[in-house]
């Protein structure tokens, strides 16, 4: 029996797991901080009748490491009582609580409290419940975030860029570190190549006792600034994610393809371009008339 040879290209199989795999933790956050909300639900559900008013603040969470998470219905109200929700409340609470493992503790975590010592052989968590119950939309679509969110779209060509330049006493051009230089320039660009913003240091005689400290916390605000709006947009998109406003992966017309003219997506987390068919590069034809693979680039 003859068989067909094929080979892989074990590079891209591993970025293409990398990929995946992030993406589906992504997704696995975001779940789990609904979740999050639909336990405070539930506890509400089962504690609010006609006769007795909600009063929980905390439930516990019980955590066996490498297990989904449990609930035996303790819970404690706004004076530190601590009482129980009755079996018939148990389960559809529980069939919320079971959604949550270590591997988004990341998510639940920072809304509970841990209890000291062990309840059984669990560890206890006491969950803000009030804490749960709230989406952080209220964080997302704020004034300060709202505010954020025009400054960069008013901001030029990303991303941006930036470059050293490094100057003698008498004006010439120094390799960085050199030991005759006294000044360097750090010019910031955006992607179309305007300079957006310029940082100087000088560190002649007489200008500081730190030079080489001067210099490196100097190009370190500069990286910051460069990178902040690249930051910001993936912070941004990781809040809408979380709080259910948005699907940070869903992909966005970016403009189109300098080489091939074909339109270019990209998701935020990411920002890798890709044309429709989930291509990243495309053919550019030179002179002598062979093609050679180059990289999809947003035309300026």
């Amino acid at each position: 029996m003859s068989t067909t040879p094929y080979s892989v290209n074990d590079t891209e199989l591993a970025d293409a797991l990398d990929e995946a795999s992030e993406r589906a933790g992504r997704a696995e956050d975001r779940l789990a901080r609904i979740v999050c909300a639909h336990i405070a639900a539930a506890v509400r559900d089962a504690l609010t009748t006609e006769s007795a008013a909600f009063d929980a603040t905390h439930l516990r969470l019980l955590r066996h490491p490498g297990e989904p998470l449990g609930a035996d219905g303790t819970y404690w109200t706004a004076s530190g009582e601590q009482r129980r929700l009755g079996m018939l409340d148990l389960g559809p609470l529980v069939g919320w609580v079971q959604q949550l493992t270590d591997s988004t503790l990341n998510v639940w975590g920072p809304l509970c409290e841990e209890e000291d010592g062990l309840v059984g052989q669990a560890i206890g968590y006491r969950l803000d419940l009030a804490q749960a119950a709230h989406l952080p939309a209220d964080v997302h679509t704020s004034t300060r975030v709202r505010e954020i969110r025009a400054r960069l779209a008013a901001g030029s060509h990303r991303p941006w860029s930036w470059s050293e330049f490094t100057w003698s006493h008498r004006g010439a051009s120094l390799p960085a570190g050199d030991l005759d230089a006294v000044h360097t320039d750090f010019v910031i660009y955006d992607a179309a190549g305007p300079q957006v913003a310029e940082v100087s240091v000088s560190y002649g005689p007489g200008d500081t006792d730190t030079p080489a400290e001067d210099v490196a916390e100097t190009r370190a605000n500069v990286e910051l600034i460069t990178c902040a709006p690249e930051d910001l947009l993936y912070l941004l998109a990781q809040l809408d994610h979380l709080a259910g406003g948005a699907d940070a992966e869903e992909l966005h017309l970016r403009g189109y393809c300098a080489h091939c003219r074909r339109s270019l997506y990209s998701s935020t987390p990411t920002e890798e371009l890709t044309a429709a068919d989930g291509s990243t590069q495309c053919e550019r034809r030179l002179p002598t008339g062979r093609t050679i693979p180059v990289l999809h680039a947003l035309s300026t």
